[in-house]
């Protein structure tokens, strides 16, 4: 019975919806598949058969970039239509998530503490710590409170919510409810490309709950594994969900751009979707930071969402554009236009160790290099289920 309600309900500290609330989330889920399955074709046509075509016969040139076709298609109703529906069940599946916690806020508050009772990881919390703006300035993707609002003492709120809506959301889009896809991709890539490779010790930055940290210690089970995030209720639901799971990880609450690691501290430090919730300042941070920590011939890998502007059709670009103008992403967009490579190259990385590309997405672990692309899909267009992936070795 514990192995089947872990296997269709979570661990011991995750959520739970009753009757009713289950019957919000669905409701919502399936307008999210009704927008995507009818409105988003009839969007892309608007902008393809009208947006761009007038705009083309305005200033005798025809848009290549989504900057050029926003306002005008930002003016039609169809799309605003589009814009509302968008937002309004996302922002619903939050609050039916949010009351459903607040009603076993207390039975989940004894889970918590019964996890980290005799624990085999660790949580180092410092409440001093200076929250980078980038985090603290906002909502990311309009989670009421973001990451790092405590709403009690010793406060995992931001942590039950933030699982909860990721096993909801993404619904057998990332790994099911343990949402580690891509903790298994990033996995999967080190151990493709770097298959002598056994770290002993391995750090994960801006880890939020710890969905991909739990699946990279599963990958590289002999090795020490560290995580590290600005939130502290973040952590505290992380260290309990990482026990639930038997997963011995140490979680602190610092600053990915500035550890209080040691020199050479580690042999693989990653990140997993972190980038596009960092500012281009943040991210050269990171990067120069994941050098000094790494021990020679050790390895950096990163691996994030997969627009790439130059492999977008406009309406893609746009879809993309929509997360930072009003999902509260607004690092997205140019993360989309960011040279990693350049990246890896000015925070002290060699050019002949650098990988930068698409990394098809897994729910477990089957290194396969065929897996991999430079420049994007075969075909020309990014690859659906993918993520975009940088690895280097110092």
């Amino acid at each position: 019975m514990e192995q089947y309600r872990q296997e269709h309900f979570g661990h011991a500290v995750m959520p739970q919806s009753n009757h009713d609330e289950q019957a919000m989330e669905d409701h919502f889920l399936s307008m999210r598949a009704w927008t995507s399955k009818n409105m988003d074709p009839l969007d892309r046509r608007l902008l393809d058969e009208v947006i761009v075509p007038g705009i083309e016969k305005k200033t005798g040139r025809k848009p290549t970039s989504s900057t050029q076709v926003r306002q005008a298609l930002e003016a039609h109703p169809l799309h605003q239509y589009w814009l509302t529906l968008s937002l309004f069940y996302q922002d619903r599946i939050w609050l039916s998530l949010d009351g459903a916690i607040d009603r076993q806020f207390e039975e989940l508050s004894a889970k918590v503490e019964a996890q980290v009772s005799e624990p085999k990881g660790s949580l180092r919390l410092n409440p001093e710590l200076a929250i980078p703006r980038y985090i603290s300035a906002f909502d990311h993707h309009r989670m009421p409170g973001s990451y790092t609002v405590d709403t009690a003492v010793g406060d995992f709120r931001a942590g039950a919510l933030y699982d909860r809506f990721a096993s909801t959301y993404l619904r057998n889009l990332n790994g099911g409810w343990k949402n580690d896809g891509r903790g298994h991709t990033l996995a999967s890539h080190v151990q493709d490309f770097y298959p002598d490779f056994k770290p002993k010790r391995i750090l994960d930055l801006g880890c939020s709950v710890g969905h991909s940290t739990v699946a990279i210690a599963q990958a590289f089970p002999d090795a020490e594994v560290f995580a590290l995030d600005v939130g502290a209720p973040m952590l505290r639901y992380g260290h309990a969900r990482a026990e639930a799971m038997g997963a011995p990880i140490h979680f602190s609450q610092q600053d990915a751009e500035h550890t209080d690691f040691e020199d050479g501290s580690f042999d693989l430090v990653c990140s997993s979707a972190v980038l596009h919730e960092t500012s281009a300042k943040g991210m050269r941070g990171i990067f120069k930071e994941c050098h000094r920590l790494l021990r020679e011939g050790g390895v950096m890998c990163h691996v994030d969402v997969p627009p790439r502007h130059e492999h977008m059709s406009l309406w893609d670009q746009m879809r993309c554009d929509f997360e930072s103008h009003y999902n509260n992403e607004p690092f997205m967009t140019s993360l989309a236009r960011t040279d990693w490579m350049k990246v890896a190259l000015d925070a002290g990385f060699d050019a002949e160790g650098v990988l930068v590309g698409y990394r098809k997405g897994t729910f477990f672990l089957k290194p396969d290099r065929s897996d991999f692309f430079t420049e994007g899909h075969p075909e020309g267009r990014a690859m659906i289920g993918s993520w975009y992936a940088c690895s280097a070795t110092k």
